[in-house]
């Protein structure tokens, strides 16, 4: 694209918030699908080291959960996958601007879907990656117990009653990206 040098390229969520660490881009453009830790977990903990950059999130389901995490959390812009890449290069021109961009089916309401807090979205993360409530506890710096008062919580604003169907309805709602 012109007028902008890409500075790094990551692999995955972990590499990502690595090199805007180091690097502190003007501009990161992130896939909400990325291995490691998606792309909302991943514009969370990079802004923390990186407070200047602005963020894009590339996402394949602009759901309205989505849409309501990512703008709540500040984030600059949400593109979709199937946008024209005239469309994705002038997003992102914007963002790099100072605009926010959001994709139109982005802002769609009335989905019915619940509130969920970050803590609630980072326990539902890791339980999409089959990780136990020991692992999901070391990752996020709480106790096993905490975890599993997360699961519950996600359990009842979901109205399921196991893990499975827990990850089956998110994935409906456009809380986890396949």
């Amino acid at each position: 694209m012109e007028g902008f040098s890409v500075v790094g390229q990551a692999g995955n969520g972990i590499d990502a918030i690595s090199l805007i660490k180091r690097l502190s881009p003007d501009l990161a453009v992130l896939d909400m699908s990325m291995p490691g830790a998606n792309g909302l977990e991943t514009f969370l903990e990079a802004r923390r080291w990186s407070p200047d950059t602005r963020f894009a999130l590339l996402t394949g389901n602009p759901s309205p959960a989505l849409f309501t995490q990512a703008t709540e959390a500040g984030i600059d812009g949400i593109l979709v996958k199937n946008q024209p890449p005239e469309e994705i290069c002038e997003a992102i021109a914007s963002i790099a601007r100072g605009q926010k961009v959001f994709a139109g089916l982005a802002r769609e309401t009335g989905s019915g879907t619940p509130e969920l807090t970050a803590r609630e979205i980072e326990v539902l993360q890791c339980l999409a990656r089959g990780m136990s409530n020991a692992g999901t506890a070391g990752q996020l710096g709480i106790s096993p117990k905490t975890v599993d008062s997360h699961r519950t919580n996600l359990m009842k604003k979901l109205e399921v009653h196991s893990t499975a169907a827990l990850l089956v309805k998110a994935m409906k709602l456009g809380l986890l990206d396949v």
